[in-house]
């Protein structure tokens, strides 16, 4: 399972209202999951930490962090151009650049699970997100949306653009 960097932020964060909830799922899937990542992630809760907790408690809750066993992609060129892609099929769901290097990640990996509490991965059919503070949520990412024309439009559109010899 992937972890997004929201969720590492919110578990690092001790005065966050998300902490309880974010660090049971967190620790639970620490003891249960391979844990996948990447260094965009990595870089995201880094600078999250130092920014808010200063550098010195910031360095240690990195320390901590990076001695958590997980698989760490880098983001070499071709994962870089494997994001592009992502952000190109996507965009129109909300995600952006960092998201669509998780996406990148993933499917790298040959996986689908994110514990994220960030909605656009959502509306992606082959993600299955996992989030801990919505109180709703079922155990898996069922989805029951049909796309909508205007999605079908605008990915034959954009199949057609990008095929293009």
């Amino acid at each position: 399972m992937l972890i997004d960097s929201n969720m590492w932020c919110f578990y690092f964060d001790d005065s966050s209202k998300e902490n309880n909830k974010v660090s049971q799922a967190i620790e639970g899937a620490l003891t249960k999951q391979q844990i996948l990542s990447n260094t965009v992630v990595l870089m995201e809760v880094s600078h999250f930490l130092v920014k808010n907790l200063g550098p010195r408690i910031g360095k240690e809750k990195i320390d901590v962090l990076l001695s958590f066993p997980m698989t760490v992609l880098d983001m070499d060129f071709s994962l870089m151009k494997h994001s592009v892609d992502m952000l190109c099929d996507y965009s129109h769901t909300g995600i952006g650049g960092r998201d669509a290097t998780l996406l990148a990640t993933l499917k790298r990996t040959s996986t689908n699970k994110i514990m994220t509490n960030d909605g656009a991965f959502k509306k992606i059919d082959w993600v299955e997100v996992f989030d801990p503070l919505d109180e709703a949520r079922p155990k898996s990412n069922e989805k029951k949306k049909h796309r909508t024309s205007l999605e079908k439009d605008w990915n034959n559109k954009h199949d057609e653009r990008w095929n293009k010899g």
